[in-house]
């Protein structure tokens, strides 16, 4: 009985420990993985287009200019992110991905990967897919 009643306080100790938030995180911060400081803290950006679409970095520098978070800016070396945006499939393709790659100029590295398809419906906006690629990174950021 004993041995019960141990277990019983453990489990809830255990749960109780797991269900109350820590001091340093407020409610809703849990709903989406946190972006690397790089990005959350940037002002400017580098868009390179690797699509072959003009029309495709057309929508997607104008959704960045819509968000006004930040400047797109014509010289890689000052920006603080540069965003490549791609494709996969091309419109041959039944449902081609695009994806936008956020890269951190100073090491290469890759900071964060957006991705979203045409959905199976080849009459999808440029303008409507580009805002979905932007809308991950602008969610986590809010």
């Amino acid at each position: 009985m004993r041995t019960l009643a141990l277990m019983l306080v453990l489990s809830h100790c255990c749960f109780a420990q797991t269900a109350t938030p820590s001091s340093t995180q407020t409610a809703g911060d849990d709903k989406y993985a946190p972006l690397p400081d790089q990005i959350a803290n940037a002002k400017t950006v580098f868009l390179m287009n690797e699509t072959g679409k003009a029309r495709f970095g057309d929508a997607v520098y104008k959704q960045i200019r819509t968000w006004n978070r930040w400047q797109v800016i014509t010289d890689k070396t000052q920006a603080d992110l540069i965003l490549v945006v791609t494709d996969k499939g091309g419109m041959k393709s039944m449902n081609p991905s695009f994806y936008l790659n956020v890269i951190d100029p100073k090491t290469g590295n890759q900071l964060w990967t957006s991705r979203t398809t045409m959905q199976g419906k080849l009459w999808r906006s440029l303008d409507s897919v580009a805002r979905s690629l932007l809308s991950d990174v602008q969610k986590r950021l809010k």
